[in-house]
Formats: structure tokens, sequence, C-alpha cells
């Protein structure tokens, strides 16, 4: 029978001074890419009209009127206090509304599952910044390795589950439960997430990262009140129902501080599904063309890209899945932000015009690599540009300004966004993380 015991018994066994300067300095960047992202979902039309309704029932209050529940900081504008629980849904939903969510492969995201979890309760408890990382290396670690050990059959998205017992993991190792306790809690109720949800574009799937984080905070809850978990839940849900076990090992290695999961993350710069990012890049580093001039765009890439070959719904978070309207978008606007993906019919009839195979040679490379090849047609002849890996992919890391730039834009207000980014980048001095988001907005 597979167990998560040992992985999380070694990962929780951590020990910061053994951590490498650069996954040290990978992890504070982690947790500053998952709050910006946070706060910039948190903007969107249903995520504020939620925290409306919310605010109307007292599931959140503000900051300087919370009462002793609410310890955990909603990253809204203005500032919103929640119980740890659901200021976790609420951060981790909004965190995947604009898909800029770091991820690993083979395909999972464990920051926003993870991450949100172990800030609200790192807020309740007091917790110096210290042993917030820990609490996300950790959690990382273990989700990381269950994303490899599991391969999810078609048609199961990776949001939602496995996420959770990160998250659990993380909460545990800062309130002092049983991190193996509070993880096979979190693993016998596991989410179903599907695709389809997110190729129709319903933002209600949003929510799976935001019941995932939700179920790590709880998860301790029921642990303390004495709950008890199923050893073999996930492996029945994960490794039988949803998907087959393919790397059962990982979950028994010994911790490799020079090869910690969240040192192969990769941060996202394009507004879309991760798996056409290389695609949309190829397709950026193409002169532009004029939309009417193409006669057709083919896309040579991996088998797993397959996925997002469709064309997309007429709305924002459909297009974001569709591989053919990534790459159009790429082409007709010249850019992949936040903006660039309002769904727009002159794109998706370019769109229309794309073609989807795998090349051989770029399928034995995954997923070490990702690569695409974009190629557009016009009557004058034809134009192709190659990525191996998309920028922000561990391969091809952004610089600092980079980082820094990303982070400000998507908190939006400059002061607030410089005095997180300070509090953030200096986490490891950080004496309360009670303090992390004071004083500003």
């Amino acid at each position: 029978m597979l167990s998560i015991d040992t992985a999380v018994r070694v990962a929780s066994e951590l020990d910061l001074a053994h951590v490498p300067e650069q996954t040290l300095r990978r992890a504070r960047l982690v947790i500053a890419d998952t709050v910006a992202v946070a706060a910039a979902g948190a903007r969107t039309a249903e995520i504020a009209a939620l925290v409306a309704l919310d605010e109307h029932d007292a599931l959140v209050t503000p900051a300087d009127r919370a009462g002793a529940g609410h310890t955990a900081t909603v990253l809204t504008t203005p500032r919103l206090k929640a119980h740890p629980a659901y200021a976790a849904f609420l951060n981790a939903t909004a965190g995947t509304s604009l898909e800029l969510d770091e991820g690993m492969r083979p395909t999972g995201h464990p920051g926003m599952h993870v991450i949100p979890a172990a800030l609200a309760v790192a807020e309740r408890v007091h917790a110096p910044g210290a042993d917030l990382v820990r609490a996300v290396l950790a959690g990382y670690e273990v989700s990381s390795r269950l994303f490899r050990a599991f391969r999810l059959r078609q048609g199961v998205h990776p949001h939602g589950h496995v996420g959770a017992v990160g998250a659990a993991v993380a909460v545990a190792l800062l309130d002092g439960t049983d991190p193996v306790t509070a993880a096979t809690i979190a693993a016998t109720s596991p989410l179903l997430s599907v695709w389809q949800a997110c190729y129709d574009g319903a933002t209600a799937r949003n929510a799976y990262t935001g019941y995932a984080a939700q179920s790590g905070v709880r998860a301790s809850a029921l642990a303390r009140a004495e709950f008890t978990g199923s050893a073999a839940a996930l492996e029945v849900a994960f490794g039988q129902i949803a998907g087959e076990i393919v790397n059962g090992s990982v979950l028994t290695e010994p911790l490799r501080y020079d090869d910690l999961g969240i040192s192969r993350n990769y941060f996202k710069v394009h507004s879309a599904c991760a798996l056409s990012h290389s695609a949309v890049e190829a397709a950026l580093a193409i002169t532009p063309v004029r939309p009417e001039e193409i006669r057709q765009v083919l896309v040579d890439t991996v088998a797993v890209n397959l996925k997002i070959d469709r064309q997309p719904a007429a709305n924002d978070l459909s297009g974001r899945f569709s591989l053919p309207y990534a790459v159009a978008t790429a082409l007709v606007l010249g850019r992949s932000d936040v903006e660039a993906f309002r769904f727009r019919p002159e794109v998706a009839a370019v769109a229309e015009k794309v073609r989807v195979s795998v090349r051989p040679e770029f399928e034995a490379e995954w997923p070490e690599s990702a690569p695409a090849r974009v190629t557009v047609v016009t009557d004058d002849g034809s134009t192709a540009a190659t990525v191996q890996n998309p920028r922000g992919h561990h391969t091809r890391p952004l610089t600092e300004a980079e980082h820094r730039e990303k982070f400000a834009t998507l908190v939006g207000d400059r002061r607030t966004a410089t005095a997180w980014w300070e509090r953030l980048d200096g986490l490891l001095a950080v004496p309360d993380c009670a303090d992390l988001f004071d004083g500003e907005r």
C-alpha cells in the first residue's frame, strides 16, 4: 500500500540551516509571487462580489474591527480579516483567477494550495517568518512528491486534491499538530476537479485551490479534535479511480536539500494555462503579422499540451485554456498580460486557423523541457520560432527586477507593493507574521 507517512515525516524534519541560500531565496519568491497573484485575483468581479456578500454575512470584517476569530488577512482592497480557514479559501480562490500562479512539472501548482493556508495560520499563531518559510518548504515538498507519484487520468485536473495534503503539513508545522495525522485527514476527503470546467470557462473552478487550502487548515483542527484519517484513501482516489501510481518510490526518498521540490518550479509571466507558455513565447518572437494575412498557424509541441488543443467558449477563462487562442492572442496583440486575455472575437477568428501536433523529438524532452515551435503561414511564405522552456521556468529564471515588477504590477498600489515586498523579501528576519500586511491599504 502506498503511504504518505514517510514523505510527511521526512519533509517535516526539514532544517532551514541545511537549505541552500538559493533555495531559501526561491521559497521567498514563491511566497511573494503567490501573495501578489492572489491580490490581483481579488480585484476580479466575482471575487469582489463574493467578498461583499461575505462581509454582509460577517464571514469577513474590516481589519480595524476584526474579532478574536478573524485573525487572517484577506488580500483585498481595503484589507479585510477572516477566520484562517476562510481567508485561505478566499486567497487561494483569487490566486487562480488570472492563471498567473506558479507551478511545477509534471503538472501541479503546490504554491497556491500551500501558501494561503500557511500564511493564514502563521498570522493566527504569530509565527516568526522563518517558521513560515520552513512550513512552506515542507508542504511544497510533500505536494511536489505526490504530483510526481501519481499520473492523473485524462480529464482530471491537478488542482484541489494532493495540494491539500501539502497545505495540511504546512499548517500542522505552524500550529503544533502532528503533521502525519493532519495530512492523512486531508488525504481522506480529496476534491475531484475536472478540466471541463476550465474549457467551459466556469469560474467556479477557481475555487478548486480555495477548497484545498481551506481543507489544509481544517485538517489540523480535525486532528486536534481527534478525528482520524484513512491511510489508504489517497491511493484509492488517485492511484485507482482518478489516476495511477507511476513513481511511488518518491514518497519514501530521503530529503535532498540540494534538490527540494520548490527548486524546480516555474513562475508565470503569461496570463494563461502553463501548457501554452512555450508556444505563446514562440508566437511573441515572430515578427507581427496582420491577422488578415495569416493563412494558417502550425504549433508543434509535446503531447500533454493537447489537453488544451481546443477552441474557446466566448469568455476570458476559456480563452486562457485554449492553446490556439493563447497563440492567436500573442500573434494578434503582441502581448500576454491579464488584459490581453479579455475575450476578443478577432483573436478567436485567428485561433480557428491554428493547428496543433506532437513532434516526437519534443516529446522525448518532457518534462525537463516543454518545447513548442510556432509557424505562421502567409501568402508570402512562412516564419517560425521555437522555445524550449518559457521565461520563469527554473532553467530560464526571471531576474530580480522582473520578479519585483510582476509583484508591483499585480499588487497595484506601489506604496503597498514596496512595503509588502520588503517584508516578504526579508521574511526570515520577520519576528511576527501577523504584521506582514499591516499598515498599508
